[in-house]
């Protein structure tokens, strides 16, 4: 076997109350395994809501080496039809029923039901190493595939265990199964060092698609599995942080959380510590198979230069940095139907740097850097953690590139609270230098969102279509001497 499962290892499906032992975990594997290869399956498509059923089965395909194809329940018609041009998928396994001429329902193992599709052609080129194609929405356009091996992703996993030498870990899913940080640090990782997974489908956590629509779902569900461990977007570790600043209190289980995705201001780390939450900051990206460079020390014990960094790279991570570039030197077998793509060094779009202790530091997107036009360089991601980091600010998309300043599109947590934003954002303004200060704003009604295609799945903006959909907005906001119901001015936040 590919993947050996430990002896201590078990999976708690909290919708059904089912716990699987090591022994099931194999057995139920091995069936998944006769199943799938008795049919011919050659690229299998799941598309289902977070389930045991859906963990054992991407553990029976990474054992076997079969190509899986982890879909987000979140994707848009118009980007299913996407991945599955792409794909041409022969087996197509979920968790709802398929109303269409192309599906032919042949089996049903627990909740998932397996369709057999007629294939119209052969699809997109894949690498012969490929066993699971993980879509990223990525800041614009179509998702993209990304062509991981298996090796790969069990190098990230035995990585992580190294690392965060857990004992006995009790791992709380939160973020959906196909997000690949969860499938890799939230399964693979766990069950490898023989401890317990804990999976529950969207409603029980709280959450509708990709959006968090029942906040106490999902403080109640932490607090009655009481977990010691747990993966968070920022936007998910604010709402911990803001909860237990009200009173919630975390259990005292909890050893490990881990937060990634996007940038975590130090500010909102040292709120996390402050309130006793063990917070780890990493970093990764879905072309190296999740996770680059993870914290050893969490945000209680971690200097102030430490909380400015994501950690050191993980023990098989080689990374250097050119022009300012974060480069992954590992090899990348490339996108869905782009085998030109392919590489043996992955180039992150991302500036770095490494300090003397070899600890890495983001500093932005080089594609995402304002260039103002008085000639000053500015990543957006900097101001913007630091306008959320309270929690007061839900979310804010800095915008001025081509400008003489800098403004922004902002989403209150709560829009009562609109009065106190001029006296928060001269705070905000007095830890920045004065190109990158915001000089006005925009309060958005709707916060932004992966439905309306403004967000990628794990919270990063995605600014060309922000952009697109606000262009109105945001050029007023650069209308010389003009102040209107459209936007406010901070004519103090000099």
């Amino acid at each position: 076997m590919r993947f050996e499962v430990p002896a201590t290892a078990q999976i708690h499906d909290l919708a059904s109350g089912q716990v699987y032992s090591a022994h099931q975990i194999k057995q139920r594997m091995a069936l998944w395994q006769e199943l799938l290869l008795g049919y011919g399956a050659q690229r299998i498509a799941l598309a289902a809501d977070s389930s045991a059923d859906w963990a054992l089965l991407d553990l029976a395909c990474l054992d076997a080496d079969l190509l899986l194809v982890p879909l987000p329940t979140y994707l848009s018609d118009s980007q299913r039809a996407h991945v599955l041009a792409q794909l041409e998928p022969d087996m197509y396994i979920t968790d709802q029923d398929q109303h269409s001429s192309e599906f032919s329902l042949v089996e049903q193992m627990g909740d998932l039901l397996l369709y057999r599709r007629e294939l119209q052609s052969s699809g997109a080129a894949i690498p012969p190493t490929c066993q699971k194609i993980t879509f990223t929405s990525g800041s614009t356009g179509q998702p993209k595939g990304v062509c991981l091996s298996a090796q790969s992703q069990l190098d990230v996993a035995h990585s992580l265990l190294k690392r965060i030498d857990q004992q006995a870990p009790k791992h709380l899913c939160l973020l959906p199964l196909s997000t690949l940080l969860e499938n890799i640090a939230g399964i693979y990782a766990p069950l490898l060092a023989g401890g317990e997974v804990w999976i529950a489908p969207d409603h029980v956590r709280g959450f509708h698609g990709s959006q968090l629509n029942n906040t106490a779902a999902l403080l109640s569900l932490i607090s009655s599995t009481a977990p010691k461990s747990l993966i968070l977007v920022p936007e998910l570790l604010q709402l911990l942080v803001m909860a237990r600043a009200q009173g919630w209190q975390a259990p005292a289980s909890l050893q490990f959380i881990a937060v990634g995705g996007a940038h975590v201001s130090a500010a909102l780390l040292q709120q996390a510590a402050r309130l006793g939450l063990p917070v780890y900051q990493g970093y990764g990206l879905s072309e190296c198979a999740s996770v680059v460079a993870l914290s050893s020390v969490d945000a209680r014990q971690s200097t102030a230069a430490e909380l400015e960094c994501v950690g050191t790279p993980l023990a098989h991570r080689d990374i250097e940095i050119i022009d300012g570039e974060i480069v992954v030197k590992q090899p990348f077998l490339g996108y869905l139907g782009d085998a030109q793509s392919a590489s043996d060094k992955v180039f992150t779009g991302d500036l770095g740097e490494l300090d003397a202790q070899g600890r890495l530091r983001i500093l932005g997107r080089r594609k995402n850097l304002l260039i103002s036009s008085l000639g000053r360089n500015i990543s957006p991601e900097w101001p913007e953690a630091l306008l959320t980091q309270q929690g007061f600010i839900r979310q804010a998309v800095l915008v001025g590139d081509a400008q003489p300043y800098c403004a922004a599109l902002l989403y209150l947590a709560d829009a009562k609270a609109a009065a106190q934003l001029p006296a928060y954002l001269a705070e905000v303004n007095q830890q920045l230098p004065d190109y990158a200060q915001i000089k006005a704003y925009r309060l958005l009604t709707h916060p932004l969102s992966v439905a309306d295609g403004t967000l990628t799945a794990n919270g990063r903006p995605r600014r060309a279509e922000i952009f697109k959909k606000y262009q109105s907005e945001i050029n007023s906001l650069f209308v010389s001497n003009h102040v209107g119901e459209s936007y406010e001015f901070l004519s103090n936040a000099g």
